[in-house]
Parts: structure tokens; sequence; C-alpha cells
């Protein structure tokens, strides 16, 4: 019964990931646009509210799995407590973070900055402390690839539900609602189901915890153990630059949509389509991994193919770019590609917890597995870079007619600078990646050998 009862719930997991991937889509999506076209402030403003921004949330991804794991238990228990505490705050500061004044676009970009400062350091905070339950509740090697790929299951679906509803909403309610005051009350809306659904999360992995606590007090680290384990496993860089593949795709790529619809194809209400399929593809990535993953025996293989076909895939878009239904299939397509490697991408952050485990003793799960933020932040900074750049080297006005200029430069970035992630990623993972499948397992035999 007891078994029965943990299955369930273990079913039920990545119901936080919904909510979790639904806030963050809207941060990293419409940010650049409403920047540009709602709050109106200048490109060299947006550029510097972008990569403060982004500088800033890559700092704070860095040091969430350290707080936690440095951080003595709260009273809900050393992960689940961040799940009470962080969303709340994410949920008031995003609605902050929506804020703009149309008469002082200084007052505008501080109080956004500031808001998604705030917002961003409780989510990098839940987002790791779920990430990092993964490895408490499971058991087994199957039941942690299930948990990874529900897990991005969820998200992917938090990501199409927010790049879906969003553009569908402003476009629907725009003749009733301003844009300005539209994305504030939308924030409200999506905080308090981030609110709900962690709670969810909570409440079925607080009883796994509270039965795990030999591995949860190994997890707690000094700052000592923090640094050496940062800086004496070169792997846990080489992941981190693995994982940026995936990333890339779900948060840049997206952005670059939007102004895409709006400026080449010159069809805005085309976005919450393209948002929609593309989500489905993400989506059924992810499904197919958790259905047929357990067949995979060398996933670091797969995934080297996998990042060679999005390269192909990416590029081949300048050769149609002004062909939209092309460039729509042609990213539902990359987006299939990516979800499915997200789930194995996780699998690579997990072989780290493994090697420092055999290693030093220490389990460093929080730790390690919130570097997996980190690509996802870089991603952050890449878009903030490259949006503004590639709009004001083609003359971009906000509202003006798109010109010849403006949409081959929105081309020419899509379909080129992104190609060189999964080409990295290639090349890293094949010639630089050394945690191969045997070695990992046979860590894990050694561990337990120890341990028993």
């Amino acid at each position: 019964m007891a078994n029965t009862k943990k299955s369930n719930r273990l079913y039920l997991w990545g119901i936080a990931n919904v909510g979790e991937g639904f806030i963050s889509i809207i941060s990293s999506t419409y940010m650049s646009i409403f920047l540009t076209d709602v709050a109106m402030l200048p490109l060299a403003m947006v550029s510097a509210v972008m990569l403060v921004t982004s500088v800033s949330d890559f700092i704070l991804a860095l040091s969430a799995g350290a707080i936690i794991t440095g951080t003595k238990p709260m009273k809900w228990g050393k992960l689940p407590s961040w799940l009470l505490v962080c969303p709340p705050i994410t949920a008031l500061f995003s609605v902050i973070q929506f804020i703009s004044f149309p008469d002082n676009p200084l007052l505008s970009s501080i109080i956004i900055s500031l808001g998604f400062i705030i917002a961003k350091a409780g989510w990098n905070l839940s987002y790791t402390a779920n990430l990092s339950l993964i490895n408490v509740m499971a058991s087994t090697p199957e039941e942690r690839s299930n948990l990874n790929s529900q897990r991005m299951v969820g998200s992917n679906l938090g990501r199409l539900t927010g790049n879906y509803l969003t553009p569908l909403l402003v476009a629907t309610l725009a003749s009733t609602v301003a844009e300005r005051t539209l994305y504030p009350l939308l924030m409200v809306v999506v905080g308090i189901f981030f609110i709900l659904t962690n709670i969810a999360h909570f409440n079925m992995s607080k009883r796994f915890e509270a039965a795990s606590d030999r591995k949860i007090k190994i997890d707690t680290l000094s700052f000592k153990d923090i640094f050496l384990t940062l800086t004496t496993n070169p792997q846990l860089l080489i992941t981190v630059l693995i994982d940026l593949t995936s990333n890339m795709a779900g948060l840049t790529l997206p952005a670059l949509s939007v102004y895409y619809y709006r400026y080449v194809a010159e069809a805005p209400l085309m976005v919450p389509t393209h948002m929609l399929l593309t989500g489905l593809a993400g989506l059924c990535g992810a499904l197919l991994v958790r259905a047929f993953g357990k067949y995979v025996k060398d996933f670091k293989r797969v995934l080297c193919y996998v990042y060679l076909a999005i390269a192909a895939v990416l590029f081949s878009t300048r050769f149609f770019g002004y062909n939209t239904y092309a460039f729509m299939a042609a990213n539902v397509f990359m987006h299939l590609l990516s979800g499915a490697t997200q789930p194995f991408e996780m699998g690579l952050y997990m072989d780290n917890v493994t090697y420092v485990k055999w290693k030093t003793g220490k389990n460093a799960n929080s730790l390690i597995v919130g570097l997996s933020s980190i690509p996802v932040k870089f991603a952050g900074i890449f878009r903030g870079v490259l949006i503004p750049f590639a709009l004001a080297s083609a003359g971009y006005v906000a509202g003006a007619d798109p010109t010849p200029a403006l949409k081959q430069a929105i081309i020419n970035t899509f379909s080129t600078i992104p190609v060189l992630i999964p080409l990295l990623g290639f090349i890293v993972l094949r010639f630089f990646y050394k945690l191969s499948t045997e070695k990992v397992e046979q860590m894990k035999l050694e561990i337990e050998q120890r341990e028993a």
C-alpha cells in the first residue's frame, strides 16, 4: 500500500513546474517586446535594463544552490520550506516587473529592473529546491528518469500555456484594456497559480524528505565544501556548456519569433498559433522521453545526434525566412528536438552528483542541480544582448513600418548566431565530457558498497 501511495504521488510530480514555466516564460519571451512596444523605452535603455536584469539573474542562479545547501533547515524541511517561502515573493514582484509610466522612462526602468531581480531571486530558490527534491524522492534510476521527464513535461506545459495565452489575451483585450495595464493583471493571475502549484509540490514531497533524513544532513555543506565541489570538478563547467542548447532554443528563439511575426511576416496574430504549436512540440519531446527514455542505453550519444539536427534546422530557416508556414514548421520540429534533450541533459547533472559523492563522500545534490539554472540565465543574457543589437543595427523604430533591412536582420539573427550553441553542445559532449554511463554505474556500486 505504501508503494502504491508513493507511486501515485510520483505520478503527479511536475505540477509546480507548470506554474514555474508559466511565470518564467512571460518574463523571458515578452519582456523585450514589453520594453520596446508597451513601456516605449528608448533602445539604449532597453539594452541597459535587459543586460542588468539578465546578469543579476545569472548571479542569483549561481548562488541559489549554495544558499540552499549551506542554510540550516527551516521548520518545514530542508528543501520543501523553499516551496512555501519563495513563490509569494516571486508572484508579488513579477507584477511589479510589468509596471511602467508613460512619461517617466527612467522610473519605469528602475521599477521594472528591481521587480525582475527580486522576483527571480525567489524563483531561483524554489526552482532549485524543486529540482533537488527529485534525488530525494527517487529511489531508483528509473524513478529519477521518470521524475525528470515529468518535470520537463510540466515545464513545457507551463511554457506552452504562457506563450499561447499571453499574446492571445493581449490581442483580444487590447481594445478595452491598455497593454500597459494588461501585463500586470495577467501576472497577478499567473502568480497565484505559481503559489498554488508549489504548495502542491510541498505537500507531495515533505513526507519523502522526512523519510530521508540521512541524505538531507549530508546535503548541508560548509562553505569550504561548496568551494571545493565547484572548483575541483571540471565536468561541472562542461555540463553547463552542454546544457545551453535546449535553454537557448526554449528561451531566446521564442522572443525573436515575436519580432518575426510582427515585422517580417507582418502577421502578429499568428504569434499565439506559433507559440501553441512549438509549445506542444516541446511537450511531446519530453513525453517521448517519458515513454521511451528507459530504452535508451547511451543517452549521451543520442544527445550528440540531436544537437547536430537542431543546428541544421535553425540554419535552414535563413533559406525560407519569408515563407511563414515553412518558418513555423521548422520551429515546431526544432522545439520537438529540444524538448527531448532536456530530461537527458538533467541526467548529466545527476552524473555529477554521483561523481562528487563518490569522490568526497558529500551529497552536493542541491548545489549541483542548482547549476542547471545557469544555462537558463545565460540564455537570458544572450537574448538581452542579441535582440537590441539586431534591432538597432537595422534602424528599428517602435511602431514604424518594417523596412527590408529590419526584416532581413531578424531572419539573419534567428538563423546564424543561435546555430553556434548546439554545435558547441555537440563538440563539448562528444570530446570533453568524461563521465560515461559505465563509469557512473561503477561509482554508484562503489558508493553502495561503502555505505553498506
